[in-house]
């Protein structure tokens, strides 16, 4: 079984996410595992912050944000885990876009103190679970700018935007569905994840 560099990219949401496993094969960026996920379990909301919270009382609000939190750090062990598992080189970073917030809010009611902090405070849940899960999984955590993916992963890749464009419309073909654009932004967070961590330069083989 080979050991190729593999960076695992996150296209996330509130409660899910879609997971893009890309490896380093000879070089060449290939994408080993893709996968939905979900960062939350059943019965509980997937955005506390900016729904469920409204109009609690201080400790239920809290015990209830807590509630999700926990479980969202559970899930994301859990897929990061089951990922790894499936993987057939060595799984070396996840990959996901940067955090919305510096940190999660102190407490409800800082978050609900500012609409800025209140809408981003939910993604910041799912966003810190992931990294959190990586950190104590040993593996390394990469965040790309919101925007940023397509030009970096083609920086890369040593190829313009246009050609990486049509790289992953040939992916699409390839691999069938699903192929949408969290797969095409999960993959590209990858790519540039693995121009960092692996011991080669990344290229499309012609």
């Amino acid at each position: 079984m080979g050991r190729d560099p593999t960076v695992l990219g996150v296209a996330g949401h509130n409660g899910w996410a879609v997971f893009v496993c890309v490896a380093a094969r000879k070089g060449e960026p290939v994408v080993v595992d893709r996968r939905r996920v979900e960062l939350i379990e059943s019965g509980l909301p997937n955005q506390p912050y900016e729904h469920e919270t409204q109009g609690l009382g201080r400790v239920e609000a809290q015990a209830l944000v807590n509630e999700v939190q926990e479980s969202a750090l559970h899930c994301a062990e859990r897929e990061l885990a089951r990922a790894r598992a499936g993987c057939t080189g060595e799984l070396v970073a996840i990959a996901l876009r940067d955090a919305l917030l510096p940190r999660l809010p102190a407490s409800v009611a800082e978050a609900h103190a500012s609409s800025h902090v209140m809408v981003r405070a939910d993604p910041m849940i799912y966003h810190e679970a992931l990294c959190t899960a990586a950190a104590a999984l040993g593996i390394a955590v990469q965040t790309v700018a919101r925007g940023k993916e397509m030009p970096l992963a083609a920086k890369a890749m040593g190829i313009t935007a246009e050609d990486l464009d049509g790289w992953l419309g040939a992916l699409r073909e390839r691999l069938g569905a699903p192929w949408q654009r969290d797969h095409r932004d999960a993959t590209a967070r990858a790519i540039v994840g693995l121009g960092k961590f692996g011991p080669q330069p990344l290229a499309v083989h012609r």
